[in-house]
């Protein structure tokens, strides 16, 4: 299965607009080589043969903050749709809502409702979509951003490690780190520039038929 970290995406999100309109690019740290083809092959071919049209997954997340002594904590659902995008509907400890599709991210939070277009720039997009692509099984859109590094292999326990290639994000984010097994993602990290990192993790996944069209539409805010 699969998810993200959607509070911390949603903050880097407005953080990555605005830089990208008022600094200037911070150069890229040299990386580890990258994982051969043949080894990330088996990963991407797995996750294309099983399709996932819809998704539903309850998530816990944990962000560690240096000058915190303790974790912020955030829980709830999110919800797949191969072509409306992920809505991340948040319970606790705030009602939340963050919808991102292929063009924007809009969060709701009670009254007030944010949207930040995907179009200001590639290296906004290609972040804000990790991980639809990654359901999707698009290793091309993630290398076009991204290094990718794999540890473990595809048919047991595996990570796979994202290095920002785009100078745009480097200055923000250190890597992403999605884990899971076989075709079930189970996990996502973000760790950002600062030194900060967000855990989240995912339970109780459903998928495909196992997933009402109406309770998608619902999570994503619709009728």
């Amino acid at each position: 299965m699969s998810g993200s970290s959607w509070s911390v995406l949603a903050a880097l999100l407005f953080t990555v607009a605005a830089s990208v309109a008022h600094a200037g690019p911070a150069p890229c740290p040299r990386t580890g080589a990258p994982s051969d083809r043949a080894a990330i092959d088996p990963l991407f071919h797995r996750l294309r043969l099983d399709r996932i049209d819809r998704l539903r997954a309850q998530f816990s997340e944990e962000k560690h903050i240096a000058l915190l002594a303790r974790p912020l904590r955030q829980s709830g659902t999110i919800y797949f749709d191969r072509t409306r995008g992920i809505a991340r509907v948040t319970l606790a400890p705030t009602p939340e809502r963050v919808v991102l599709t292929a063009s924007a991210l809009r969060i709701e939070k009670g009254q007030k409702r944010e949207e930040i277009r995907l179009d200001q720039s590639k290296a906004l997009r290609a972040f804000a979509l990790v991980f639809p692509a990654l359901l999707r099984g698009d290793r091309a859109e993630l290398e076009a951003a991204f290094t990718l590094e794999l540890g473990g292999t595809a048919a047991e326990a595996w990570s796979l490690t994202l290095t920002p290639r785009d100078p745009a994000l480097c200055g923000l984010v250190a890597r992403v780190v999605v884990s899971g097994r076989g075709a079930e993602v189970a996990s996502l990290q973000i760790v950002e520039a600062s030194g900060d990192v967000t855990d989240t993790r995912f339970s109780g996944i459903a998928r495909n038929e196992a997933v009402p069209a109406a309770e998608v539409a619902r999570g994503f805010g619709g009728p």
